[in-house]
């Protein structure tokens, strides 16, 4: 009796001692990861003192950039990413948040190309869960490499626009710069890939200017605007370049754009930004780039492409709207949307060609009849 006694009083002590330890270490790692915050929040304070002029996003970077450096000296174990790739939500062209599964847990990664890929979250027992806690909701979309979730309002918001969610494991955020829903936050990818893109934003305007009968060569100037009239068959503006005055029709103008003409006479203005305030012209500007637009103003139709959502990937097609229309079935996996998005371009091209061929059969031979003619 009185060894098990003496037992059990051995074992207490040693289960406190245990749990002493594991306490201290429990203290120390949060120790560690209060200075690692401290440090974090001081260079960052430093660098917004030292480089006031530096925007939003290069201030964002470079807080990514000195809390990966210190990531990588006291925190090595948040580099050990081991397990089975669950998901990837493109972040931009350089870098994405991926879902690893290992030993029946979920957990977040960040990886940015040239960087090694480093967690962000804790372990979780499903994929739900993690999405949920760390995005706020489990509803996305994936369209042309960025990934938009929904918020309760209906709002979306980018991890394009918000790529402070990389610090969760170190520093609070709130996600900021929603786009008023799916459709708006769509045609701002492909306004961005416009904006990027020079040379295929001048020829899209161009293009479009010309179909609309609007004089092309005031593309990258600056005009002066000195009236704007409405009319039955669109809004007539009067504008001045170089000392000389000029006048065109827009088939349909914003709202705003001819307040701050009327209360603003002579008001200076970058003739592209104000030509894509039209909002047919600048629908007809977006159909260049690959937008389905309504029959009225359709002049070019897109080709289908890859969406993906919580729901699985399927092919679609987008409108001048933002709206997607929707085109086949589920499928299994992106890379098997992919597959028959090639089969469907392919059975596309090949009905034109058919098209053409039979076009080229039921015209007359006259080339051929004129040749014998001569030869005879």
């Amino acid at each position: 009796m009185r060894n098990d006694v003496i037992e059990r009083t051995a074992n207490d002590t040693m289960l406190t001692i245990a749990d002493y330890l594991m306490q201290m270490i429990e203290q120390a790692r949060k120790q560690r990861d209060l200075e690692l915050r401290s440090l974090i929040d001081q260079d960052s304070k430093n660098m917004q003192r030292d480089y006031p002029h530096l925007s939003a996003e290069e201030r964002a970077e470079g807080e990514y950039e000195l809390y990966y450096a210190l990531l990588r000296e006291r925190h090595s174990d948040v580099f050990e990413v081991q397990g089975n790739l669950q998901g990837t939500f493109p972040v931009d062209g350089n870098s994405r948040f991926q879902i690893h599964h290992d030993k029946n847990e979920f957990y977040g990664v960040y990886n940015h190309d040239g960087k090694k890929p480093h967690r962000i979250t804790d372990n979780f027992l499903t994929k739900e869960d993690l999405i949920s806690n760390l995005f706020g909701s489990t509803k996305f979309e994936i369209f042309r490499n960025r990934t938009f979730f929904h918020c309760d309002d209906g709002k979306v918001y980018s991890l394009h626009d918000n790529k402070h969610f990389r610090l969760h494991m170190i520093k609070d955020f709130k996600f900021q710069l929603p786009c008023e829903n799916i459709e708006h936050a769509r045609l701002s990818v492909v306004k961005d890939e416009l904006r990027n893109d020079g040379n295929l934003r001048l020829q899209a305007l161009k293009k479009t200017l010309d179909e609309y009968g609007i004089p092309s060569d005031l593309v990258g100037e600056t005009v002066t605007l000195s009236s704007v009239s409405s009319e039955k068959n669109g809004v007539r503006v009067l504008l001045e370049h170089k000392h000389k005055e000029r006048q065109i029709m827009v088939p349909e103008m914003n709202e705003q754009w001819l307040e701050r003409v009327r209360d603003y006479p002579k008001l200076k203005a970058a003739f592209d930004e104000f030509i894509m305030d039209s909002r047919s012209i600048g629908e007809g500007f977006l159909a260049f780039y690959g937008i389905e637009l309504n029959k009225g103003i359709q002049t070019k139709q897109h080709g289908f492409e890859v969406m993906v959502n919580q729901e699985g990937s399927y092919i679609g097609k987008l409108h001048g709207s933002g709206k997607v229309k929707k085109v086949s079935p589920y499928f299994s996996s992106e890379k098997e949307a992919e597959v028959q998005l090639g089969k469907l371009e392919n059975h596309i091209q090949l009905a034109k060609e058919q098209e053409r061929q039979k076009e080229n059969l039921n015209r007359e031979p006259v080339l051929e009849v004129n040749e014998t003619v001569e030869k005879n």
